[in-house]
């Protein structure tokens, strides 16, 4: 994760992981995981309905694709997790690329709960931006409650 947002950095573009998870929930989850870009959660999944991400079906999980890409992430040594309470884990996620006038120049929703485009596309995909100066790692972890009103 560094290395992908040192080079993100060094296309003047943030990083932002919006999350599902309640603030107590993906706060230990940030805490142990030790990301290095900022993390929000959004429980009521108002992003998700913002950028028109979709809830698939439970036959979804049994497509050759979608299993051949858990098999592959267990491989690596990622484990099936219980879903923590009030996560639903039939919502589907998204990429996006927002300019800094916030029109989004680059939108992947996913069409599965393993369609996610590599750091390459995301990089190919970005404007042309000078770098950012300020950009660093977080301090710690960065877990934001949702926005009021939302």
């Amino acid at each position: 994760m560094d290395a992908a947002r040192a080079r993100f950095a060094a296309r003047g573009c943030s990083v932002l992981v919006i999350s599902q998870a309640r603030p107590e929930v993906l706060a230990l989850y940030v805490a142990r995981h030790k990301w290095a870009v900022a993390v929000v959660c959004d429980p009521e999944r108002a992003a998700y309905s913002a950028f028109g991400l979709e809830r698939t079906g439970w036959l979804t999980f049994f497509k050759p694709r979608v299993l051949w890409g858990y098999f592959r992430g267990m491989f690596k040594g990622y484990r099936v997790k219980k879903p923590y309470a009030g996560e639903d884990v039939l919502q589907l996620g998204g990429d996006f690329i927002l300019s800094r006038d916030r029109n989004v120049v680059f939108a992947h929703p996913s069409a599965d709960p393993t369609d996610r485009p590599g750091v390459p596309d995301l990089l190919a995909a970005l404007p042309s931006a000078p770098p950012i100066p300020h950009e660093r790692e977080p301090d710690g972890p960065n877990v934001d409650a949702p926005a009021a009103g939302t």
